[in-house]
Parts: structure tokens; C-alpha cells; sequence
């Protein structure tokens, strides 16, 4: 019996899929991908091009990137009524390829994080203080068996640890001039039409956690104090077993399913990875805290009390690569 071939993608459909790629929460809003279609196919492209040097001097976080990408590629697919299967090529640029086929209806599940794609936003800012009831349930949408998400046992080594990073990164003057660089300045790139880098106005004036980012004007509270907001926040620590490329994409994949699912349910929430960059500090934190692995990501989330700012995005258009990279 002969099997017919799936049915290509029509534009409106790879339309879709590129719109809900480009709401992918990146490091430094870097949009570090492409997409290319082939008939029924999706190439996930990592953009190697795109290099920060002082915070993510290995890749890691724009593979953490690709992964969440990836992630709302594959939930706009199953929106489409596509059913889906991925594969991880082990070597070029193409960090996933997402097969699809006619399919069935999507799970509510699915579709409700789906709709949630384009309200989800980088909350730097302190949450109410309601607190998250129902951290069971967005623990089960992780469902990437090499990723294990935990919420930290000792709040005060957390604090002691993130405040000795915060002071690194702030008298780091040439991470502070990356940053910068990558800063959408209402008066600068951003009034220009910047499509790429952080809304200044996403910043705010926050100490750690809220901050995310770490700038020279940052405030640093005492580990003391530190602890003493960490214990008011609801904060999951992504880890998984080995360090590897696959690894990376699967913390991605895991942490925006979580995002997705804490913004469906009317949270907000954001990522804390630069501490995890200083050499050794990944390894003592996993000592210190029992982690079931390296960690990748620190995600907070709670009850927010204003609305977050949009970040930039770059035209469909350049989301769509032209050829399959070599």
C-alpha cells in the first residue's frame, strides 16, 4: 500500500509558525534563530553569529534560546492540527527539525499555552505578595525527562551566592559595555526602530531577584535581605544531568512550557541566568543546594502588578531563512 506524502505547509501556516517563534524569550532579546521550510518540515536554525562574549561566552543561553523557540514552534504546529515529531540533528546549525503531519485538535492544554505566547513577557519587577498556590501543577508541564525543575531547599545559600555574582558582574566593565550595547535606549537604538536588545524601560530599578540583569546602577541588598526576598518569590531551578547541546534545547523547551503555563494561568514571570556564567559557580551551587544536576536557568514568577513592556522583534521576513545552512 502506497503512503502518501504529508501535506506541505501553506504560507498562512508557516506564517503562524514564525510568529509564534519570534515571541520566544531570548538572552538579551537576541532573537538568536532562523527558520527554514522544507514541505512539511521546519528547520529550528541557531544563528551562530549571534555571540555575546562576556555573559554567554560558551552558547549556552542561546541555545537555551533555540530551546525555547522550539518550544513554540511546536505548540503552533499542534495549534495548525498538525501532528508533530522532533528531531536533533548532532551537527550544523540546525538545532531542531520539527516534522509535521495532518493531525487531530489540540489539547486544551496545549492550545491555552499556545494563546498565551503573545502575552508572555520578562517581568523585572518585584510580585505582589499573594503567593503561588499551585507550583505542583506547572512543575508537571516540564514532561522532558533529562530536565529536572526543583524549587531551591536553602533560600540563604541562594542569596549569598546570587549577591556575589551580582557585585562580579557590576564592576565588570566590559560586560557593562555589552550590555549596553544590547540596551534598547529610549533614546537610542530603540527610537531608532530597534528590533533586537531590552527595552531600557524593561529594566526598572529593582535589586536582585527582580533585576534579572545586572547593570552599574543595580542595587545590591545584603544576603540578609536578599534571602529575605528570594523566601517571598516562587523560584524553580532548571538542572539537567549532563551539559551537552541536547541538554541545553531540552532546559529551553521545559522552562518556556513552564512560562507559558504560569502566564495562561495570569502570572508573570522571568529568568535569571547571568550569575550561572562565572566559572565554578553552576558546580557549587549544585553542591550546595543538593541539585539533581548542573543548573541552566533560574525561573521566578508570581502575581504581577503592572504590565510588563513588549521587547522588539525582528520582521517575519527576516525569521524566514532563505536556504539551509551549509
Amino acid at each position: 500500500m502506497k503512503t502518501s506524502a504529508p501535506a506541505e505547509l501553506a504560507p498562512a501556516e508557516t506564517a503562524t509558525l514564525a510568529r509564534a517563534v519570534s515571541r520566544a524569550p531570548s538572552v538579551h532579546n537576541s532573537q538568536p534563530w532562523r527558520l527554514h521550510v522544507r514541505g512539511p518540515d521546519v528547520d529550528l536554525v541557531e544563528r551562530t553569529d549571534v555571540v555575546l562574549p562576556r555573559h554567554d561566552p560558551e552558547g549556552r543561553d542561546r541555545l537555551l534560546s533555540c530551546g525555547a523557540a522550539l518550544a513554540n514552534l511546536q505548540l503552533a504546529a499542534r495549534a495548525l492540527r498538525r501532528d508533530i515529531t522532533t528531531s536533533f540533528p548532532e551537527h550544523g546549525d540546525v538545532a531542531a527539525t520539527v516534522h509535521t503531519r495532518p493531525g487531530e485538535a489540540p489539547a486544551q492544554a496545549d492550545l491555552a499555552r499556545y494563546h498565551a505566547i503573545g502575552r508572555r513577557r520578562s517581568y523585572r519587577r518585584e510580585f505582589a505578595p499573594e503567593r503561588v498556590d499551585d507550583l505542583a501543577q506547572l512543575l508537571d508541564t516540564v514532561e522532558e525527562p533529562s530536565v529536572h525543575a526543583v524549587a531551591p531547599a536553602c533560600v540563604g545559600v541562594l542569596a549569598e551566592m546570587l549577591g556575589f555574582a551580582t557585585r562580579v558582574f557590576r564592576a565588570d566593565a566590559a560586560y557593562q559595555r555589552e550590555l549596553e550595547t544590547w540596551t534598547a535606549h529610549t533614546f537610542g537604538r530603540y527610537a531608532l526602530g530597534a528590533v533586537d536588545g531590552v527595552p531600557e524601560a524593561s529594566f526598572g530599578n529593582e535589586p536582585l531577584p527582580a533585576a534579572g540583569l545586572v547593570r552599574r546602577t543595580t542595587p545590591v541588598p545584603d544576603d540578609v535581605r536578599l534571602a529575605e526576598r528570594l523566601a517571598a518569590e516562587t523560584l524553580v531551578v532548571f538542572c539537567t544531568e549532563d551539559d551537552t547541546r541536547r541538554a541545553h534545547l531540552d532546559a529551553g523547551v521545559a522552562l518556556q512550557r513552564m512560562w507559558l503555563e504560569a502566564t495562561a494561568r495570569g502570572l508573570a514571570g522571568s529568568v535569571l541566568t547571568q550569575p550561572l556564567h562565572l566559572t565554578g559557580f553552576r558546580e557549587h551551587l549544585a553542591r550546595r543546594l543538593g541539585l539533581p544536576g548542573l543548573p541552566q536557568a533560574i525561573f521566578r514568577c508570581g502575581h504581577p502588578v503592572s504590565a510588563a513592556p513588549p521587547s522588539p522583534r525582528l520582521p517575519l521576513g527576516e525569521l524566514l531563512a532563505p536556504g539551509r545552512p551549509e
